[in-house]
């Protein structure tokens, strides 16, 4: 596996166990963009371990649905992850009056773990 791709993976592990820590602290704003960011990084990983890198967030997100999603190598569901944490991430960003609660934070972490295991799976 290229180091690139080892290091985006590993970025997303350690935002993902920050997002958790955010989580169980009450900061659910904080917890759902760390999530997204864990996710960012898995896609960006696997996109890498094809070949294919993208420096934009909706390049990102759209190389996903591109070349893993419509080819098969990753269930539709994962497109749909990766589009809601990008929105939660913008609305917990920027959008000051918007409310989160755990269970929202909480969502948002349980989909990025299953995101990150089917990264890593496309990454080998």
């Amino acid at each position: 596996m290229k180091q690139e791709v080892v290091e985006h993976l590993s970025t997303a592990e350690e935002f993902l166990r920050e997002a958790e820590v955010l989580a169980q602290a009450g900061h659910f704003r904080g917890a759902i963009a760390r999530a997204y960011y864990a996710m960012f990084h898995g896609t960006t990983a696997a996109l890498m371990a094809r070949g294919i890198e993208r420096s934009s967030h909706h390049g990102i997100i759209g190389a996903f649905g591109e070349f893993l999603i419509k080819p098969g190598h990753i269930p539709k569901q994962f497109h749909g992850y990766l589009q809601r944490a990008f929105e939660a991430r913008i609305d917990s960003d920027y959008v000051s009056t918007a409310v989160f609660s755990g269970r929202d934070a909480q969502t948002v972490i349980e989909r990025a773990k299953e995101f990150l295991q089917v990264c890593r799976t496309a990454c080998s």
